[in-house]
């Protein structure tokens, strides 16, 4: 089990002075972060923490000190997961937040009327659809779990969609590339937000789709989580720097300490290991994407305003706040 809610201790507070204290700007806004509830948790319970944005703006606080901060708040997905009241939740915890900025969680199951009733009751913005809630989690169309009514309904809405997409090559297969050709030109005016880089925590995915993403309308991208520096660097080097935008996916993944790893063409969290060779001690996975981000920055001939661009700039633009 992932422990929630991680303390800050010493070698986290030398990662930051040394490393990452003079990269990250003043003000930065975090476009993925995600809220839970246990009252919403399926009958056999979860693993997922309990985080309101008070717990996420406090702990983040302490994570980033002397940053002034924004959030895009998120609904958690969750198999199995209870729908009813937690809409009620999210547009609750998204009036409590500075920048009133969130988006819900939106499945299969809901029906498209209903979803136009949820957006007019509360004033979502956005929509979090998530794999877990199509038949097959691992090898799923985006259509099979945000299907083309509610796209409509977005795009009627004008709202922006965070999108993690599914299958073994991510956004390097064929059927999820061609569905962003398709859905991006038929719905102009969804915005879609491809997290954790389109899903590129290993950059093999990104090596060549890059070039076709960039030609794509109405797609950006959030950062975060993803540990590998090239799959930043593609983005920063190919893609337009106006469209990439900082997140971290705190609490519940970026907030434990160890790494997203990748090998071949595979990927997964490693916490760490105690080693007799080197110093062994693990930190924040959002402080090693933020170490990933800066390597990949430095390559990329990233300017000062670029980097202010990607953690607040961007994202001012994109939300219009």
């Amino acid at each position: 089990m992932i422990r929630p809610f991680e303390k800050i201790n010493g070698f986290d507070r030398e990662i930051w002075q040394e490393e990452l204290e003079d990269f990250v700007p003043k003000r930065i806004f975090d476009v993925h972060t995600h809220l839970w509830d246990d009252r919403f948790a399926p009958p056999e319970g979860t693993t997922t923490p309990q985080v309101h944005w008070r717990d996420l703006d406090s702990w983040s606080r302490e994570v980033f000190p002397g940053r002034d901060i924004g959030f895009l708040l998120l609904g958690m997905p969750v198999s199995g997961m209870k729908l009813d009241g937690f809409h009620a939740f999210m547009a609750g915890e998204i009036a409590r937040s500075e920048h009133r900025l969130g988006s819900t969680i939106v499945t299969p199951a809901i029906p498209a009327h209903e979803l136009e009733e949820l957006i007019e009751k509360y004033h979502f913005r956005g929509l979090k659809p998530y794999r877990f809630f199509a038949p097959d989690p691992a090898d799923c169309r985006i259509t099979d779990y945000f299907p083309e009514e509610l796209i409509e309904v977005a795009d009627g809405h004008g709202m922006f969609v965070t999108l993690h997409l599914a299958k073994f090559d991510g956004v390097a297969d064929p059927e999820n590339l061609a569905d962003l050709v398709r859905l991006t030109r038929r719905y102009p005016r969804v915005r879609w937000i491809l997290a954790h880089c389109a899903r590129a925590f290993n950059p093999y995915t990104l090596e060549k789709t890059v070039f076709a993403l960039r030609d794509l309308p109405n797609i950006w991208y959030d950062l975060s989580a993803v540990c590998d520096a090239r799959s930043h660097y593609l983005l920063m080097k190919h893609e337009d720097i106006s469209r990439l935008m900082f997140g971290t996916d705190n609490i519940c993944a970026g907030g434990v300490r160890g790494n997203y790893i990748t090998w071949g063409r595979g990927w997964k969290f490693f916490p760490g290991a105690e080693v007799s060779h080197c110093r062994g001690d693990a930190t924040l996975v959002c402080y090693e994407q933020l170490r990933a981000m800066k390597r990949a920055s430095d390559m990329a001939g990233l300017t000062s305003d670029d980097v202010e661009a990607v953690f607040y700039g961007n994202a001012r633009a994109f939300f219009g706040f």
